[in-house]
């Protein structure tokens, strides 16, 4: 090791032996033949001004250049300062236009009965609505509505029943979309059936979802506006159910409207529609588009697993699956992912806990770039228009009261009808935008430049040549002219006393 280490530094030494003996054969400038090089580069510069200075005899006109070209050059740097500054603010324009189309995609829509539950199951079952709001509870933060009688009485059902499984209860015992239930269905003129729902799982239970993302062939696409998806259910109050005191006293449907590539989210989104009631819904599709960081909040990096796009709502449930699989070693069946399903005592003790740690402590955030769940960079929302008529008219009520072979009071108690159309064959796209890109920066900066000094990329060039000539010299100056000046001096006399003794 140390004959690598003197090595090395003889090998050293010896470079810059050779660097000073190549130094020293180049003869050092006169100064006279310095000036002459500094007055060749002010006449001969593509930088404005500076010949003026440099081939004025007379002093006041010198001086006048002079003031006029540092003037110059303090408003460019000011210029260019505030040009950078404001480069480095990220700032952004939005911009909004209109696009007109022949064909448009139809949007999803996902319905649900505000009576959730089978009335017979919940003769048996009764502490199934406190037990499902538990359970629910992963999709959004709600405050469970604490009753203790409701809340002893279930744990001791988790504890008396094991084995019981509420997907299965909800799934069998909910709502369900079939004939009886969906009485018509028509899609731009064409008739659809239960068999184009896709079930999917809610804070309301059982759910339909019409034209899913899963669906190849439910993509649909509508060419004429004012045209859509019209439908007609039965919600059979008598035979669905639900709690008062949880806030369920309404009868009748509620949807949503959402991208097929999205999932549905009722939290504060959904559209309702009560019995007896028509209920006309104009959309428009909306699409928005934001920068990636820094400009924008939304990170294009950032991958769901368990959905083919992103948004900020699946977002969320991954990462309450994540934190409550990692605690409580199972998944509840409403978040995605693959995991051992939670039972009902989990729940109670490590699931509805966690999921209040994870509010309280700020785990999955949403909004901003650095949170858990920042914004997408591109999504597709709807907004809606709803108005509503009387279902049905008195001679409707008659003929649907001979159709179905019901009361014409079971007909204004049951039925819902909903129709969805787009107003027009255009969407709306509402985009973020840098206000100023590289190319734009650096075109500005080529502008004040030009402006305020005359100057380009070539005067730079210039410059940073004449000050690296002048640099060389000044380089060969300090390390070999002054050792040898150094080297040449006389040593300093010393001074004695009177005695002979050296004075120092």
């Amino acid at each position: 090791m140390e004959k690598r280490e003197k090595s090395k530094v003889y090998s050293e030494k010896g470079l810059l032996e050779k660097i000073k003996l190549y130094l020293s054969k180049k003869p050092l400038l006169s100064p006279t033949d310095r000036k002459k090089c500094d007055h060749d580069f002010a006449t001969s510069t593509s930088f404005h001004g500076v010949h003026n200075i440099a081939q004025n005899q007379n002093k006041v006109r010198k001086a006048i250049w002079l003031t006029v070209v540092l003037g110059s050059v303090s408003l460019l740097v000011w210029q260019i300062y505030s040009r950078l500054v404001n480069y480095f603010t990220w700032p952004t324009t939005t911009s909004v236009e209109v696009q007109y189309v022949e064909k448009i995609e139809f949007p999803a829509v996902t319905f649900c009965n505000l009576n959730r539950f089978q009335t017979d199951a919940v003769a048996k079952f009764g502490i199934i609505f406190f037990l499902w709001d538990v359970v629910s509870k992963v999709l959004h933060l709600q405050e469970t509505r604490v009753n203790f009688t409701d809340s002893d009485e279930a744990i001791d059902f988790a504890a008396s029943h094991q084995n019981f499984s509420i997907i299965e209860f909800v799934k069998n015992n909910g709502f369900y979309l079939n004939n009886s239930t969906l009485l018509d269905c028509d899609f731009f003129g064409r008739p659809c059936s239960p068999k184009d729902f896709k079930h999917v799982f809610t804070e309301y239970g059982n759910c339909f979802t019409f034209n899913h993302g899963e669906n190849i062939q439910g993509k649909k696409k509508v060419s004429v506006s004012g045209r859509g998806l019209n439908l007609l259910f039965n919600v059979k109050q008598e035979e669905f159910i639900d709690k008062p005191t949880l806030g369920f006293a309404d009868a009748g449907i509620i949807f949503v409207i959402h991208s097929p590539k999205k999932e549905p989210q009722f939290d504060g989104l959904g559209l309702s529609s009560p019995v007896g009631m028509h209920a006309r819904v104009t959309i428009r599709q909306l699409k928005t588009i934001h920068q990636e960081y820094p400009w924008g909040e939304c990170n294009p990096d950032i991958k769901l697993q368990n959905f083919h796009s992103y948004s900020t709502y699946g977002c969320l449930k991954e990462c309450k699956a994540r934190h409550i699989k990692r605690q409580c070693g199972c998944l509840p069946f409403l978040l995605p992912g693959n995991g051992k399903e939670c039972d009902l005592q989990k729940y109670y003790s490590c699931v509805s806990p966690i999921i209040d740690h994870i509010e309280l402590k700020g785990l999955c955030t949403m909004g901003t770039y650095n949170s858990s769940c920042p914004v997408s960079c591109e999504e597709t929302e709807y907004s809606a228009t709803i108005s509503y008529s009387t279902f049905p008219s008195q001679k409707a009520l008659k003929y649907l009261s001979r159709r179905l072979n019901q009361s014409q009071k079971y007909i204004g108690e049951n039925l819902v009808n909903i129709e969805i159309n787009y107003s027009d064959l255009n969407y709306k796209i509402t985009q973020q935008q840098k206000a100023v890109s590289v190319p734009e920066l650096l075109a500005d900066l080529g502008g004040q430049l030009g402006l305020f000094c005359g100057a380009s990329i070539i005067t730079i060039i210039e410059i940073i040549e004449y000050a690296f000539t002048n640099l060389y010299w000044i380089c060969i100056f300090l390390l070999l002219k002054i050792p040898e000046i150094i080297q040449c001096a006389p040593p300093p006399q010393n001074h004695q006393g009177k005695n002979g003794i050296e004075i120092c």
